[in-house]
Formats: C-alpha cells, structure tokens, sequence
C-alpha cells in the first residue's frame, strides 16, 4: 500500500517507523483517512500506533492476572 502524497511527507514517515511491521498497513489505512478528511496523518497514525499499544498492554496485563487467579 501506498503513502498518500504530501508536500512535507517528513513527519509522517517519522511516525511510521515507530509502527510495529505487521500493523504497517492498516496505520498507512489511517494516515489515507485522515489525508482525505483534511486532518493531519502523521499525527493519526501516532494515534493509531499509540491506541495499539495500550490495547495490546491491557491484554498482555488481563492476561497475566487470569493466570494468577
């Protein structure tokens, strides 16, 4: 999948190299989406990763209390 174009595509290339490799699709989903509803893609794609890696700490931590109990 592709980037969309940007004038100053710097930023978000920045944020795409902090997305773990195997969601580096659906975050370039997200930046395309906000590039069409005008808002800024980098900044979506941070959102993107940043929601990604409190959903998967919550897992990680229900999952180790399950064991525990």
């Amino acid at each position: 999948m592709q980037l969309p174009t940007l004038p100053d595509s710097g930023p978000l290339l920045t944020e795409l190299r902090f997305v773990n490799p195997k969601d580096r699709d659906d975050a370039i989903q997200e930046a395309w989406l906000a590039h069409l509803e005008g808002r800024d893609p980098a900044r979506a794609v941070a959102t993107f990763a940043q929601r990604l890696r409190r959903e998967r700490q919550r897992t990680l931590v229900s999952s180790a209390v399950t064991e525990l109990v």
